[in-house]
């Protein structure tokens, strides 16, 4: 048996059940033709002052399961049988309640046990098909339009929670693009702040004309790297890749290693432009903090279908590494553009290969 939470997921909001308590008023119909007895008037009011007291519970206190509720409904009519009313009503609002308040399969297996109870009570006591067929016909309607409404309010709160989870996950994506972007970005800038702030130190006394240059180059570094920040917040970084080529070029020359640009196709896409260039960044990075090499060679090829290849090779330690953040930023981001990342180290040295499709997605 489900939790009752679940057993109340489809039940109607309080507010609007007590519209349906106007039916009630198909029970007297027959006593405007015919005039009741006291008993039966006595017997009436008691039964409909119970089963107020179970429709009530069964829609405002919403934790309890309404399986019993419906039980009970059932059992007033056929204990208001005898008394001249159209006591089938209250087997229609049973249900109607079980159809609101269950899920699909054990509403439909409530309903038609309701309806079965109901043929079996009136062949067992020979009652005329007029009185009790139209019950089963009624209760079979309200059943289908509360398991329609309330499979509606379920799907409904199945897409409230999608959109809700897809939010989640996209500001978490979000959070990790702005994470990659903010590291290789930083990480390259501050990497090349370092070393020329270390060339300027050491051509302050004897080139100080020299040296003031590389402060100048330091600040105009870090103008540029505060644009680019900004431009990895919002999500709008419109990266050239040419332009990194000689950012690259000014870095690796500023750490004494030799920057070996071989032919460079033009990406032609601004997505895989952005992509491609964030990768060389890192990748020149790397070189310039781990490799301790003395060449570093730079070649972007377009293949035969469109694809894009992107190489960096050094020729410093290589060996075994570990990948850090910034390697598992560049692999994510070509991963989500349609792309990949093949990295080789050997005792000559590494070689990066970043490859994108021809059409970044």
């Amino acid at each position: 048996m489900k939790d009752d939470a679940r057993l109340v997921a489809g039940r109607k909001p309080a507010r609007w059940s007590l519209i349906w308590l106007a039916y009630l008023v198909i029970y007297f119909l027959p006593w405007f033709g015919r005039a009741p007895s006291a008993t039966q008037i006595a017997a009436s009011l008691i039964g409909v002052a119970v089963f107020l007291g179970v429709y009530y519970d069964a829609y405002f206190n919403v934790r309890r399961s309404v399986i019993p509720h419906a039980i009970a409904m059932a059992a007033i009519g056929y204990a208001l049988a005898s008394f001249g009313g159209v006591w089938t009503v209250f087997d229609v609002f049973a249900a109607s309640l079980l159809a609101g308040a269950l899920d699909r399969r054990p509403a439909i297996i409530g309903v038609v046990l309701i309806g079965l109870a109901l043929a079996l009570y009136a062949l067992v006591f020979h009652l005329p098909w007029f009185e009790w067929t139209p019950a089963v016909f009624f209760a079979g309607m309200a059943a289908f339009g509360n398991l329609f409404s309330a499979e509606l309010q379920r799907r409904n709160r199945q897409l409230l929670e999608t959109q809700d989870e897809v939010r989640a996950l996209s500001a978490v994506a979000e959070r990790e693009r702005i994470a990659r972007d903010l590291h290789d970005l930083l990480g390259h800038t501050l990497t090349l702040v370092a070393v020329k702030a270390d060339l300027a130190t050491r051509l302050a006394e004897r080139d100080p004309a020299a040296a003031r240059r590389e402060m100048q180059a330091v600040a105009e570094v870090v103008r540029e790297a505060l644009s680019q920040v900004r431009d990895a917040v919002t999500g709008m970084a419109d990266l050239s890749f040419a332009g990194e080529v000689e950012r690259a070029r000014v870095a690796l020359g500023a750490a004494s290693v030799e920057a070996r640009v071989g032919e460079t196709a033009a990406p032609g896409d601004p997505k895989r432009e952005a992509v491609l260039a964030m990768a060389l960044r890192e990748a020149v990075t790397n070189v310039i903090r781990h490799a301790e090499a003395k060449t570093c060679s730079i070649a972007l090829a377009s293949r035969p279908n469109g694809d894009l290849k992107l190489t960096v090779a050094d020729d410093g330690r290589g060996g075994a590494f570990e990948e850090g953040s910034g390697l598992r930023g560049m692999r994510a981001r070509l991963f989500a553009a349609g792309g990949a990342l093949e990295i080789k180290a050997s005792a000559s040295g590494a070689l990066l290969t970043a490859t994108l499709p021809a059409r970044a997605a």
